[in-house]
């Protein structure tokens, strides 16, 4: 199996040698590459074609799916699969696939994203890390942290007690995002877990789920248990509608589209927030605060949209400003970009942040938005960048209130009891107290849950001793 390309593309970015072709993405299904007589051009960030997709009508989505119904049915050696997601994962960061060298990958995502290209490549590493630490990541996900249940659909909470642990279904729709790579590492645990899948990849980024795919199948792994279906927004309620579990990545549109369907674990925007007591303040405590708006270009949802002080912390929050504010607008391609572009102008200037044309290329200016009332729709505001908000809270006040709804929140504190709170708090999903980002995870940690609370079930069992008649 190998890239396709056509000759048609007449220009590059700057920057982007290596990538002088246009490339074809094609449907995947049955186990093998499908054409499709819709096809759209993917273009880079300067306008340029990038890529031709093939887009799969919404009609295939229940042939696909009872496709993957069947390979899910067929007995399988999970500790096998394992071993193969491990060497797909080595394979993903440093071998050419398709043609394509890991290199001229993060080219391609940068291009299609306008991420930064150091944040393309560290996030390749991080989802080639996941893969190839697959049996750590899945101890996340199990009761006890066993791989056993995994394998035997039994768990023992105690001696001579069990219970069954199952799968709730055998077809996972994954419905991608394109901010940042490693959200990829969920279908992959998916798999590892024994279900088959069907990925739309996000409008953005077709290229990691077809890298992903690749190393898969250069891994030995049987790929018939997965599909990967681009396309517009039709497949989305086509996916819901015919596999048994959902995990969908978007916003307030797609949010409204599925409502509050159960086999839906949607994954809307983080606002992610800090909180910082005036007596935790230390010499870090700027560039601490910086790299947690900064991180892969702000581009994750887990990046901090918003960043509470309590007390009275003289010049701190002027200094972060600072700092960003400062930062240089490159082109993505230049090693030592940190801001992202926009690829659609008009969607940067519906945002609350300051827009900026530099060479062509459209920024949202990174700034940490000042005394902003917590009433404020810009307050905890998420956008793909490195811009934040900042409330003031006098000394001694809850600012617990402040906090709900996010997906993950540190605490700069020695507030006992309000780590006790926080951790108690159903909408706070993560939960980091001291100098770790918000953005911080390991393979397989939870991040709205575990996946695997998602996609199994308890049910009782006893079995008599034999004989029993």
């Amino acid at each position: 199996m190998s890239w396709r390309r056509s000759r048609r593309w007449t220009g590059a970015a700057p920057g982007s040698r290596g990538c002088t072709e246009v490339r074809e993405i094609p449907i995947w299904r049955g186990g093998r590459e499908r054409a499709s007589l819709d096809v759209r051009v993917l273009r880079d960030y300067r306008g340029a074609p990038l890529a031709k997709v093939a887009a799969a009508p919404a009609l295939l989505v229940h042939r696909t799916v009872a496709e993957l119904r069947a390979a899910a049915e067929e007995p399988v050696d999970l500790p096998a699969l394992w071993d193969q997601i491990a060497h797909a994962g080595r394979l993903l960061e440093a071998a050419g696939l398709g043609g394509c060298s890991p290199d001229e990958h993060a080219r391609l995502v940068t291009l299609s994203t306008g991420a930064p290209i150091a944040d393309s490549r560290r996030a390749l590493a991080e989802l080639a890390r996941g893969m190839a630490q697959v049996r750590d990541a899945l101890r996340w996900q199990t009761p006890n942290g066993q791989l056993e249940p995994l394998l035997t659909h039994r768990i023992e909470p105690a001696p001579g007690k069990s219970c069954g642990w199952v799968p709730v279904g055998r077809v996972l729709g994954f419905i991608a995002p394109s901010n940042h790579p490693a959200v990829h590492l969920t279908w992959v645990l998916a798999l590892a877990m024994g279900w088959a899948v069907a990925v739309r990849p996000g409008a953005d980024d077709p290229f990691t789920p077809w890298r992903v795919l690749l190393a898969l199948r250069e891994a030995g792994f049987p790929v018939e248990r997965i599909a990967l279906l681009p396309g517009e927004h039709d497949l989305v309620p086509a996916l819901v509608e015919h596999c048994d579990r959902t995990v969908a990545y978007g916003g307030p549109a797609l949010e409204a589209l599925l409502g509050r369907d159960p086999r839906v674990l949607f994954n809307g925007p983080g606002r992610s927030k800090v909180l910082v007591d005036a007596d935790a303040v230390g010499s870090a405590t700027v560039a601490f605060l910086v790299d947690c708006i900064l991180e892969d270009g702000g581009r994750k949802c887990t990046c901090a949209s918003a960043v509470v002080l309590r007390g009275e912390a003289p010049g701190l929050l002027e200094a972060v400003a600072d700092r960003l504010q400062r930062l240089p607008l490159l082109d993505p391609l230049d090693p030592a970009a940190r801001v992202p572009a926009w690829k659609n102008p008009a969607a940067a200037r519906q945002t609350p942040g300051a827009v900026v044309e530099v060479d062509g290329l459209t920024f949202v200016r990174p700034a940490l938005v000042l005394d902003v009332d917590p009433s404020d729709p810009r307050f905890g505001a998420e956008l793909p960048a490195p811009w934040a908000t900042a409330a003031r809270l006098p000394a001694g006040a809850d600012p617990l209130p402040l906090l709900r709804g996010s997906l993950a929140v540190t605490l700069l504190t020695k507030e006992a009891a309000l780590v006790r709170r926080c951790l108690r708090e159903p909408t706070i999903q993560k939960l980091f107290v001291g100098p770790i980002p918000p953005w911080y995870t390991e393979p397989g940690a939870p991040h709205k849950g575990r996946l695997a609370d998602f996609l199994f079930t308890a049910k009782a069992h006893r079995e008599a001793v034999i004989p029993w008649t």
